[in-house]
């Protein structure tokens, strides 16, 4: 059987992605050459697993469901455009966060524990809570880019409740990839 390319998520509710899709067609008056991300991949990455062989997924979305126990939901706000690695040399456009940033992070190291105690190695990178909206594929029109994303550092993308985590299968096709949630384990809602 062929293996699956997965990995571990915050979903994002429609009302916020559909803010960030309307970012997205402001940030394409640049004429950058991006790939954009479609409005229902829009989501926050905990951890990336690349392909993984399908009799691990019961293991994997047991190790994120303990990572999930005992973390209570929390409130994420989105503020600020930027770029990886920089700004003046983009290659991944991003939303950031202004709110929730320590919380993800917490909730990004217990998926990391649980996946590293089943054989998955630690990211090299720290974590950095953020939300992937477009892929820069040439240097066409950086400059201009650059100047969008320095108007819109401090823009205000609106809040949202983070409730749980998913484990998401990504099919890569021609018109883009597809996200299939897998597993969807809920965070503690405080009473």
């Amino acid at each position: 059987m062929d293996k699956l390319r997965v990995f571990i998520a915050v979903p994002i509710p429609a009302e916020i992605r559909r803010g960030l899709a309307g970012l997205e067609k402001r940030l394409m008056a640049a004429g950058a050459d991006i790939k954009w991300v479609s409005e229902e991949n829009l989501h926050i990455t905990l951890k990336f697993l690349g392909y993984v062989e399908p009799d691990r997924m019961d293991a994997i979305c047991r190790a994120v469901e303990s990572a999930a126990e005992g973390t209570a939901a929390f409130e994420a706000a989105l503020s600020g455009v930027g770029a990886f690695p920089k700004v003046s040399r983009p290659s991944v456009v991003w939303a950031g966060t202004s709110a929730g940033g320590e919380e993800l992070k917490a909730l990004a190291e217990k998926v990391e524990g649980a996946l590293e105690s089943i054989g998955f190695a630690r990211e090299d990178r720290p974590f950095s809570a953020h939300i992937t909206i477009g892929r820069v594929k040439s240097p066409k029109n950086r400059d201009a880019l650059r100047e969008m994303i320095e108007r819109l550092r401090e823009e205000d993308m609106g809040s949202f409740s983070v409730e749980s985590v998913a484990v998401m299968r990504s099919d890569l096709r021609p018109t883009g990839p597809m996200y299939t949630a897998i597993a969807n384990h809920k965070l503690q809602i405080p009473d």
